[in-house]
């Protein structure tokens, strides 16, 4: 019980490390970031899938405050597009990111086996390219949602605040 509490709080420290580096404007420094976060294991390993994990959940999170009281039976659904606008379907995506997107809804729709599930099939590839688009998507859609939330006055995940940091 302890070590899952332990894992927990490390992922989660380093999603907050990651998202604080990124949002610097520090692009290099995250892939900095997410390899000392890893260590020995490597970016491709379970530490890094356990820190996505911590993004995805709380970017369900910042969503679901974003939507407010929806109906208990609703499913939630995304509105993908490119740059210009254009709706991309699901399907069309590179694999991981598609199951990335998949365990954004699977946890927006209380499923968070299926999430879990989703995203060890973003991350299974296992290199270095794949999952630092995984990492970099995931960071994103946090940061944007943390924007949308100060912006609005909204609360964060207490875990991903600053003052959790000190």
């Amino acid at each position: 019980m302890d070590d899952d509490r332990d894992l927990l709080h490390r992922a989660r420290d380093g999603a907050r490390e990651l998202v604080h580096v990124a949002r610097e404007g520090d692009t290099n420094g995250v892939f900095d970031a997410l390899r000392k976060l890893t260590g020995d294991e490597g970016i491709v390993g379970s530490d890094t899938r356990m820190i996505v994990g911590q993004l995805v959940s709380a970017s369900a999170q910042m969503m679901l405050l974003r939507v407010g009281n929806a109906p208990p039976d609703v499913t939630y659904a995304v509105d993908l597009r490119d740059e210009e606008e254009f709706a991309v379907p699901i399907d069309e995506l590179e694999p991981p990111l598609r199951a990335t997107v998949r365990a954004l809804l699977a946890e927006l729709n209380g499923r968070p086996d299926e999430a879990g599930f989703q995203l060890d099939l973003a991350l299974s590839e296992q290199t270095v390219p794949t999952t630092l688009d995984v990492v970099v998507h995931s960071l994103l859609w946090t940061i944007g949602l943390l924007e949308w939330c100060e912006a609005e006055a909204q609360p964060v995940p207490s875990w991903l605040s600053v003052e959790s940091c000190n």
